[in-house]
C-alpha cells in the first residue's frame, strides 16, 4: 500500500519518552517505553517480543491501564491501538 499525500490512515503521533509497563493475558508485566502516542493508540519499544492481535494493559503514568492490541510487531517495538471497552 502507497500512502498518497492528504492520506489519513491514522492520527498524527506525538513523540513522547514514557516509561510504562504491560500486563499481558497469561500475568506476566514487562517495563516499556512508550516512544510516540495518539489519541488511538502508541508504538512500544521493549525488549521482549510481542504477537500482532495480542491484547495488552499498558499502565502509563498518570493516565491509569489502558486496554490496546496489538496491530503490528517487529523484534523490540510494536504498535498498539488502544480499544474502548467494547472491544475487550
Amino acid at each position: 500500500m502507497y500512502r498518497v499525500h492528504g492520506w489519513t490512515g491514522r492520527k498524527d503521533r506525538h513523540p513522547v519518552a514514557v516509561d510504562a509497563v504491560v500486563h499481558r493475558a497469561d500475568g506476566s508485566k514487562s517495563p516499556v517505553k512508550l516512544t510516540n502516542f495518539s489519541d488511538e493508540g502508541c508504538r512500544i519499544e521493549a525488549d521482549n517480543e510481542f504477537r500482532i492481535g495480542e491484547r495488552l494493559q499498558i499502565a502509563i503514568p498518570r493516565m491509569g491501564q489502558v486496554k490496546a492490541q496489538v496491530r503490528w510487531a517487529l523484534p523490540g517495538s510494536a504498535g498498539a491501538k488502544f480499544l474502548v471497552e467494547s472491544d475487550f
